[in-house]
């Protein structure tokens, strides 16, 4: 059995609903889809064997959900009266939680640029 994925992700969201993302290469879903269920739990544990209790929660492709994920920048961040920050500049990969990352850094540079040209005058 080959591996597709290389990477798994958490979220435990309260209770008794978690999700968990498991990277695969683009295109690459039909493929893992043609697999029997009990295969793609296989190669859930072959990356997290600590959900040995868990993975069985998977009962058929039904339960398993697609994000197609386009990472997306703007040519121009700007224009008179608007200034787009973080995901409305550039949209990034929910992997790594990088979005949130960006765009406050996004807001501090803004600050720092347009702080003194918009000040009032004294």
């Amino acid at each position: 059995m080959a591996v597709l994925g290389n990477c798994v992700k958490f979220a435990d969201l309260g209770g008794d609903y978690w999700q968990c993302a498991y990277v695969i290469p683009k295109g690459s879903a039909d493929e893992l889809m043609q697999r029997d269920i009990e295969d793609f739990r296989r190669m859930i544990l072959a990356l997290s064997p600590w959900l040995a209790e868990r993975v069985n929660e998977l009962k058929s492709w039904d339960d398993v959900k697609l994000l197609t994920v386009a990472v997306d920048r703007l040519p121009q961040w700007y224009r008179p009266g608007l200034l787009c920050i973080g995901d409305a500049a550039h949209a990034m990969s929910p992997i790594g939680a990088v979005g949130i990352n960006l765009a406050v850094q996004d807001a501090v540079a803004a600050a720092n640029i347009l702080a003194e040209p918009l000040a009032p005058a004294p």
